[in-house]
């Protein structure tokens, strides 16, 4: 079957092919007729130049003739014989000219010669009537040599050419008037000899005068006009044709030219069309594959969307006669993170296989997100059958996977939406089934939960919260303040804690313990800890010798590329990573420690120092410091608090500092707010503190100006006193008060 941009591209080929031949046979027809059409006004030209010079011959010996004082004074004395002999017999002998006569001052034919003897003589060509547009003719020409006129006179013979002048004495020209001068006329029949002579000196064989049928002659032929000033003739002749000539020249080489072009104009066109072709059908498989999940064969989130925006789906909500169904995987990422992602690719395609099984034929099930999936439903029973297909696809995953000879055993996030036919669109059911799979993710559920509008209440806050979150970072929403973290024995400024701080124009000042949970859960966590990380390599640079504590989210570690990432933005920034401490909790410790040790060994190697955040509130933190290679430990601020007014705390404050001391792990004590905690720290010897009473999170330029107002000591208290020493009694009574 043709398929329309194949037919498409054939007609412009073939129409293109045409348009060459037609343009080339125009180009070479348009060059021969201009060749000839030049060679025509070249002809005319010379032509009328061969014209201008018999003109100037007829004047010249008019001119010789009449500027001849012998002549005139031979007049004057009427000496016959003299005139005979000196200019009648050269035009008899010499034939230098067809036809000569002098008329007299008073308008009298005096002499007169001809040839040949049949043509007419001087008494019936020169008629009252010629003589007196002859005077007319010589009236305004000076008395001088080179003064005649010529012009034409139609005769008997033929057409006359034929020049004027007077005859006048060389010597006495200026004492002799004009009127009282005789008159020469000297002329030459046009005859078709004289003309086709003159025609062959231009290369013109039949170059002719033309006296009959003048209004049919092209006016690109000279006219010729009598003394009486009317048309009496054409010079006509047959235009040369150059341009056909060299036509014929390259008739053969331009046809075999055209037709090689065509036979490979027609081969490309074949071609063309097969390519365009194979163009459509790799078109509509790339349409396929656009809507298409290529891991599953189920639609991708595109092809969902699209059916979602579409006029049937949208009419199916009108009528209250649709559904959708959202589906989150729980434990997805542990199965990544424990076999790799081929083994998850295999577990997602396992899954996709078994929901697809219990769904109804007419649902539209599509993969959305790595793993997540929809279904739409639509028809008369749609919302009936809602319920019981998401409750299925629950339970479906019930019994657990074989992957690559392990069994996984994961659970399902389902929520559902119906239309209810009151002008809910389709975008608006979407969002609705997203949100109540997100209650149910949050809920833990172990059923499906159907949409209903208590929903949009916290569940909606943090949908929302994500949605802002995404574009926080292009918005200039995010930035980063830095709390500084002291030395106990002298209060030296030894490192800062980097605090991301998200002032958002929706939401206003949004705490991090907010936002930092939505992260994690949609992703934008990852985007945030580099923005993060570059930020501070950044301000890093100005406050050399200064370490670096940032905070690290599970989520990021679980990332294969977050190692190399922050190495290659220290490097980018020119920053050595032993400056810098990961602050990391115990979520990702518990959850997969073999996989943690190996990625927390990896940052160690790249020189990365590593930190375990909020030490104390988990449940098996001693053997995290035995198992991992950590650096620094934080007594959480949980304990920090009760310091002093709880023996319990005082007795655990007391084993943690001891035990980092027994594992070589530097101590930090956070959320010091007190003087009174302050000194109880240093009293029991902990190595560094952190806190609102030492120093309050401040921006990079405050950092700044802070170490160039405390100078090279960097001690926030200069004046405090040394911590006292810690003796046996002091402890027992501190621990056990």
């Amino acid at each position: 079957m043709s398929h329309p941009i194949a037919g498409r591209i054939t007609f412009n080929l073939v129409a293109g092919i045409v348009v060459t031949i037609v343009t080339v046979i125009s180009g070479v027809a348009w060059m021969a007729y201009r060749q000839n059409d030049q060679a025509a006004e070249q002809t005319r030209t010379m032509v009328m130049g061969g014209v201008d010079a018999m003109h100037t011959r007829v004047q010249g010996l008019a001119n010789d003739y009449s500027w001849w004082e012998e002549a005139y004074d031979a007049y004057l004395r009427d000496d016959n014989a003299w005139i005979e002999a000196n200019i009648g017999t050269g035009i008899i002998d010499t034939q230098i000219a067809d036809f000569l006569a002098i008329i007299s001052p008073d308008r009298e034919l005096k002499y007169g010669w001809w040839t040949p003897a049949d043509a007419p003589n001087s008494e019936t060509v020169m008629s009252p009537k010629l003589i007196a547009k002859i005077e007319e003719l010589i009236r305004t020409a000076p008395i001088e040599n080179n003064a005649a006129r010529s012009s034409y006179v139609e005769t008997a013979a033929g057409t006359l050419l034929f020049a004027v002048s007077r005859i006048a004495p060389v010597s006495k020209v200026d004492t002799v008037k004009a009127e009282n001068l005789p008159v020469l006329v000297m002329g030459f029949y046009l005859s078709n000899q004289r003309l086709s002579e003159l025609g062959r000196t231009f290369l013109i064989n039949d170059l002719r005068l033309e006296r009959e049928n003048l209004d049919k002659l092209d006016n690109d032929f000279p006219e010729i006009r009598d003394i009486y000033g009317e048309v009496i003739g054409r010079f006509v002749w047959t235009p040369p044709t150059p341009g056909f000539a060299v036509l014929r020249n390259v008739v053969a080489p331009i046809a075999g030219g055209l037709l090689l072009f065509c036979l490979i104009a027609m081969w490309t066109v074949l071609r063309a069309r097969r390519l365009a072709l194979s163009q459509a059908l790799s078109e509509r498989q790339a349409v396929t594959a656009a809507r298409t999940d290529s891991l599953t064969g189920l639609t991708n989130r595109y092809g969902f969307n699209e059916l979602s925006d579409s006029a049937q789906f949208s009419d199916a909500c009108d009528a209250g006669e649709a559904a959708i169904i959202y589906l989150d995987v729980n434990g997805f990422k542990s199965v990544n993170d424990s076999i790799g992602h081929a083994g998850g690719d295999e577990l997602v395609g396992l899954l996709a296989e078994r929901l697809s099984m219990i769904l109804p034929p007419d649902a539209r099930f599509a993969r959305v997100g790595g793993d997540e999936f929809a279904v739409a439903l639509t028809g008369r029973s749609a919302s009936a059958a809602v319920a019981g297909v998401a409750s299925a696809m629950v339970h479906a995953l019930d019994q657990p996977f074989s992957v690559a000879g392990f069994q996984f055993q994961v659970t399902a996030a389902v929520g559902y939406a119906v239309s209810d036919g009151n002008e809910v669109t389709p975008a608006e059911l979407l969002r609705r089934a997203d949100l109540a799979m997100y209650q149910a993710k949050n809920a833990a559920e172990r059923d499906a939960v159907p949409y209903h509008s208590g929903l949009e209440t916290g569940a909606l806050h943090r949908k929302r919260l994500g949605m802002a979150l995404r574009g926080a970072i292009e918005g200039n929403e995010l930035s980063v303040a830095y709390q500084p973290i002291v030395r106990a024995s002298d209060l030296a400024i030894v490192s800062v804690e980097a605090l991301v701080r998200w002032d958002s124009k929706e939401f206003g000042r949004v705490s991090p313990a907010e936002f930092i949970p939505v992260a994690e859960e949609t992703g934008v966590i990852h985007d945030i800890g580099k923005f993060v990380f570059q930020r501070a390599c950044q301000d890093m640079i100005e406050w050399p010798g200064l370490k670096m504590s940032i905070n690290v989210s599970p989520a990021q570690l679980r990332d294969p590329s977050f190692a190399n990432d922050l190495g290659a933005i220290a490097r980018r920034h020119d920053v050595v990573p032993n400056r810098f401490k990961l602050e990391l909790t115990e979520g990702l410790l518990v959850r997969n420690p073999t996989i943690a040790k190996r990625k927390l060994a990896r940052l160690k190697s790249m020189g990365f120092g590593l930190s375990l955040d909020d030490f104390g509130t988990g449940f098996s933190s001693i053997g995290y410091l035995r198992q991992f290679p950590f650096d620094w430990l934080k007594i959480d601020k949980s304990f920090i608090s009760e310091l002093g007014t709880n023996p319990t705390a005082n007795a655990l404050i007391q084993s943690m500092i001891a035990l980092g001391d027994a594992m070589d792990i530097a101590v930090v004590a956070e959320g010091i707010e007190t003087v009174e905690q302050l000194q109880l720290l240093r009293l029991l010897q902990c190595e560094y503190v952190q806190g609102f009473h030492l120093a309050k999170p401040m921006s990079a330029a405050e950092i700044t100006a802070l170490l160039a107002g405390l100078g090279e000591s960097r001690r926030l208290f200069p004046d405090l006193a040394p911590p006292p020493m810690l003796d046996k009694d002091r402890l027992i009574n501190l621990v056990q008060s």
